[in-house]
């Protein structure tokens, strides 16, 4: 992975004034304390915590932590690390912090990276407690031998226990044991025997009804749609019903059977009572993309389970999938892509040519209830980015005529951000001049130039004055964030707005540089949402 900065001077002295500690823990599936994950991230979070007291000179660093739970370290994709990378390329963070290299990474090419090149580029302290690495005593240097061998053995770790635990799932498989997480819609696992399965029969008859509308002659929309209007519960909605979880998918107001799901179902061998696995094939140790072997590889366990429809039903509905071809069709570009939402479902909208190779914007979620007030109909592509482009150039003009008003207020407000810039440089050279005579202070009292109660007095009175200055820079620091976000609130959009005055045509350029979405409503009102922070609402 590779991370983007743009940097000079002034911002890696910017990254001095503004930077945080960062302690980032991580716990994978692979560690042996996942039992109690919890825990195991506190310990991390001691650790570090503790690592930070016992240098004094990270202990004034405002602290921010990171974590990922269950994630392996072979991935940099996973949702703590990324946050904090962002944080990292926003010059927020000036130094990380770990429990082990493991932690940060198992793939030792990605972590000498970033210990080597990615991290001393952008100006970035990063230590590993374990390890006892601190960056900043590598400085001109390469990490060690010793340092590039622990994360050659992590990474050799890590791939070793991935092969190993999928050599024991495969093993329980070859015997006929159900070793897979998750199970088939209408089935659960036997309460007595992890490695059996059993029916779940109110989802039993779920799955036979829909068989039933399919060899009825319905299609996968069809079939949806008589589900969603017998208000029939979708997969993950039953699911819930038996293990309460939070995902995202069950928060949205609107849930409807789609046909992915159906086809799925419709298609899938468990239901025959068989077990099919050896299907894929990972494309490497640790990583997440898949590749499908052919059907003559797979491995097929007949009988395995109690079976839920018949092969005959099972066969004739197959018939109606795998005698048709594939369809390819080509991506289909338009400047609006990805911006348009059902005002109802709030489902991102789908696009459709039709013969006249004119474009339109439809909700698909509109054919699978007949109960939904969702998008009805279609909406011209064409009628859309006009509009849009017309309301576009009234928002540039408003600005030019705003120009002269913004750019005094702009000034304005760049001497203020000098002002408190240097503000905050003074704060920094106080603490430092303090910091110094409480160091000089304890050399005093030892050579007898203070009696003890002196040296107590002394030493209070720097600690309240360090705290005071501290508490001071951070006010300044937040009113220069403040002041900086107005600023470029404010003169940010000028220049890109002008580019794009005397433009003819909408292009996905300026729809991206300006719209955050765009909902339509049954109704066709159309709600423009621009990302700089206004909202055109045009009937």
């Amino acid at each position: 992975m590779t991370v983007g900065y743009s940097g000079d001077n002034n911002h890696r002295h910017e990254r001095d004034l503004h930077g945080k500690i960062a302690g980032y823990y991580r716990l994978s599936m692979e560690d042996d304390d996942i039992k109690e994950e919890s825990n195991s991230i506190t310990n991390q979070r001691l650790l570090i915590r503790r690592y930070i007291i016992d240098h004094p000179e990270l202990s004034h660093y405002e602290y921010c932590e990171f974590y990922d739970d269950g994630v392996s370290g072979t991935t940099m994709t996973r949702p703590g690390m990324q946050a904090m990378l962002e944080k990292i390329r926003k010059n927020e963070i000036q130094c990380v912090i770990v429990k082990d290299l493991s932690r940060f990474s198992r793939d030792y090419i990605e972590l000498g990276d970033y210990m080597e090149q990615i991290f001393p580029f952008m100006g970035v302290r990063f230590i590993s407690i374990a390890e006892r690495y601190d960056s900043q005593e590598q400085i001109g240097k390469t990490a060690d031998m010793e340092i590039g061998f622990q994360s050659l053995l992590a990474d050799f770790y890590c791939k070793d226990v991935s092969e190993k635990v999928r050599s024991s799932i495969t093993a329980k498989k070859n015997q006929g044991k159900y070793a897979t997480g998750s199970t088939p819609f209408g089935y659960r696992k036997d309460g007595n025997d992890r490695n059996k399965l059993r029916i779940v029969p109110e989802e039993v008859e779920v799955i036979r009804h829909i068989f039933e509308l399919s060899l009825e002659g319905q299609n996968l929309t069809q079939i949806c749609r008589t589900l969603n209007d017998e208000k029939t519960p979708t997969p993950l909605e039953f699911k819930n019903q038996r293990k309460k979880q939070n995902r995202k998918e069950l928060q949205q107001e609107h849930k409807y059977w789609q046909p992915g799901t159906v086809r799925t179902i419709l298609t899938n061998e468990s239901y025959l009572g068989s077990m099919v696995f050896h299907k894929s094939v990972q494309a490497q140790v640790g990583g997440n993309r898949t590749l499908l072997r052919p059907r003559e590889e797979w491995n097929v366990f007949e009988n395995h389970h109690p079976a839920i429809v018949s092969k005959e039903m099972f066969d004739k509905v197959q018939e109606k999938f795998f005698r048709k071809k594939a369809v390819v069709r080509k991506p289909v570009l338009y400047a609006l892509k990805g911006k348009t939402y059902c005002g109802y479902c709030g489902r991102r909208l789908k696009i459709m040519k039709l013969a006249d190779d004119k474009l339109y914007y439809y909700c698909v979620n509109q054919k699978l209830s007949s109960y939904n007030e969702c998008l009805y109909g279609s909406v011209s592509n064409e009628f859309l980015e006009k509009l849009v482009l017309e309301e576009l150039q009234v928002q540039i003009g408003r600005l030019a005529d705003m120009a002269g008003v913004r750019r005094e207020a702009s000034e304005r407000q760049r001497a203020v951000i000098r002002k408190i810039g240097k503000e905050i440089i003074a704060a920094e050279a106080g603490i430092a001049e303090l910091t110094k005579r409480k160091a000089g202070l304890l050399g005093a009292y030892h050579a007898a130039a203070y009696t003890k109660e002196q040296y107590m007095e002394s030493r209070r009175h720097l600690d309240r004055q360090i705290s005071e200055k501290r508490i001071w820079q951070k006010k300044l620091k937040e009113q220069l964030d403040f002041y900086k976000d107005l600023w470029y609130a404010e003169t940010g959009d000028d220049e890109n707005f002008r580019q794009y005055a005397g433009f003819g045509s909408l292009t996905k350029e300026m729809a991206d540089a300006f719209i955050e979405k765009i909902i339509i409503s049954n109704e066709k009102t159309i709600d423009i949402y621009w990302k700089f922070n206004q909202r055109v609402a045009v009937i």
